[in-house]
């Protein structure tokens, strides 16, 4: 869920503990039962991103699947190893959203979110690699946000908001060097050469 800012900002609200919702319920009693049966201890429902890929490693080693397949560490996980020098690239479409996820062996890993007919990348580093974002298509962006550990959006929403504030700082900037400076004291030129 995404929260507007009265000061321009968007920033990711994240409900920590919404165990009323009936779905949310089926998922977890799920969860339990698929950690049952692969053998696992407890009930899984550490939240952090780090725990989430824990328990994907344990499911992997178990021989089991865990069902998840939309989140980004996950989908690196499955990937295959690039050879030296090269690269192996995966494209998914998550909530009707095209994201490109590539392992390079000379970069690094880079994600690639959205695009538009105009784009305007930025990007930004990551725990699980750079991203790619399109500045003219953050809708898309706003419908990948959940690929992401709350650690990552946050760094993708920081440098967000500098992108925008410094391009706004020189709009503004451009706007002060064209507009004439009128007189301190209010009077004229030629009243002032009088």
């Amino acid at each position: 869920m995404i929260r507007n800012n009265p000061f321009g900002t968007i920033y990711p609200t994240i409900i920590a503990d919404n165990s009323g919702s009936a779905r949310q319920l089926r998922k977890y009693t799920e969860m339990v039962e698929i950690r049952k049966q692969a053998g696992l201890e407890g009930s899984g429902d550490d939240t952090s991103f780090a725990a989430q890929l824990k328990k994907a490693d344990e499911f992997r080693a178990s021989g089991e699947s865990c069902g998840a397949t939309d989140s980004i560490g996950i989908i690196l996980r499955q990937m295959d190893e690039p050879e030296a020098g090269g690269q192996v690239s995966k494209e998914i479409f998550h909530n009707g959203v095209r994201v490109v996820v590539t392992k390079d062996a000379r970069f690094g890993n880079s994600i690639v979110i959205g695009g538009s007919a105009k784009p305007d990348w930025i990007t930004v580093d990551t725990s699980v690699g750079t991203v790619y974002i399109d500045l003219n298509d953050t809708v898309s962006l706003m419908k990948c946000l959940d690929l992401f550990s709350p650690e990552d959006i946050a760094a993708i929403m920081r440098k967000i908001t500098e992108v925008k504030q410094a391009r706004d700082a020189l709009k503004e900037i451009d706007q002060m060097k064209n507009t004439p400076v009128e007189q301190a004291d209010g009077r004229s030129d030629e009243e002032q050469e009088e």
